[in-house]
C-alpha cells in the first residue's frame, strides 16, 4: 500500500471534546495493577449464535485487522467477530500503549459495524492472556455452538509453543489466513500430532492483500509520518490526540 506522506498534525479542538469522545468509563476500564480480577471476566459476554475469536495486541488496530473480520463474516457466515485485545501475550514483548487506550482505539475501530463487538475480557482478568484459559471460560457460557478462532499463519506455525495446544484444539475450530502468494506449510511445519495438524492445514484460507502492521504504523508515528488511510480515522486522531507512539 503506497505510504501517504507528510506529518500528523496536532489536532485544534478543545480538549473537553477528547474526554468526551475517547475516554472510558470507569465501568469500562481494565483493573488497575494489583487490583483484585473479577472471578469470571467473562460475566457479561453473552454472544448468540456462532462467533469469532479474534485475540491480539491491537497496539493499534489497523485496516488489515478490519479487512480480516470482515472476510471472516462473509466466509463463514458466523454472526459476529469479537475483537479480545490482551493484556500480555506470553509470546510477545509488552504493549506500547495501555490497556485503557489500546481498548479505546479498538471500539472507535470496530464501532458501526453491527458484525463486529468488542470485549474487554481479558484485560479485566488480567496476567498473561493464555487462549486455553479464555476459550475455557467461552465454553463454560457457550457450550454447544460454534467457537472460530481467527489466526494468521504464524501464530498456527507456533501454535505448539502454546499452553495446551491439543486442549485449544478441542476447545474451538481455528481459521487461520495466509497472505496471498505465500506458501501453505506441511503437517510436519506444524509439530503437532495427527490428525490435528492435517485439519489446522484444511482450515487455512488466503486472506486479502493488505500489508499493514502495528509496528510500521507506531515507526511512521514516532518519525512523525502519515497514517493516515492505514488505520480508521477515528483512530488516527486518538492518537494525535492521546500523544501516543511518540
Amino acid at each position: 500500500m503506497p505510504a501517504v506522506e507528510g506529518a500528523i498534525r496536532a489536532l485544534a479542538v478543545p480538549s473537553r471534546f477528547w474526554q468526551n469522545r475517547f475516554m472510558v468509563s470507569a465501568r469500562q476500564q481494565p483493573p488497575a495493577s494489583g487490583d483484585p480480577t473479577p472471578q469470571d471476566p467473562f460475566r457479561d459476554f453473552a454472544p448468540e449464535g456462532d462467533f469469532a475469536l479474534f485475540g491480539g495486541s491491537f497496539d493499534p488496530p489497523h485496516i488489515a485487522h478490519l479487512f480480516l473480520a470482515e472476510q471472516v463474516v462473509e466466509q463463514f457466515g458466523v454472526c459476529k467477530v469479537w475483537f479480545a485485545p490482551a493484556h500480555h501475550s506470553p509470546l510477545k514483548d509488552g504493549a506500547h500503549a495501555s490497556d485503557e487506550d489500546r481498548l479505546a482505539m479498538v471500539r472507535l475501530a470496530t464501532e458501526g459495524n453491527p458484525a463486529f463487538g468488542v470485549t474487554d475480557a481479558e484485560l479485566r482478568r488480567g496476567g498473561v492472556s493464555y487462549t486455553v484459559d479464555t476459550l475455557r471460560a467461552l465454553r463454560r457460557i457457550h457450550p454447544r455452538g460454534r467457537i472460530l478462532f481467527v489466526a494468521g499463519m504464524d501464530s498456527l506455525l507456533t501454535l505448539h509453543l502454546w499452553r495446551e495446544p491439543l486442549e485449544i484444539l478441542g476447545l474451538c475450530e481455528f481459521a487461520t489466513f495466509r497472505r496471498p502468494g505465500s506458501p501453505t506449510p506441511s503437517p510436519a511445519d506444524l509439530h503437532l500430532p495427527e490428525p490435528h495438524a492435517t485439519r489446522l492445514l484444511a482450515n487455512v484460507f488466503e486472506g486479502r492483500l493488505c500489508d499493514v502492521s502495528s509496528t510500521e504504523i507506531r515507526s511512521r508515528v514516532a518519525a512523525g509520518r502519515s497514517i493516515r488511510y492505514l488505520v480508521p480515522g477515528a483512530v488516527a486522531d486518538y492518537i494525535a490526540a492521546r500523544g501516543l507512539y511518540r
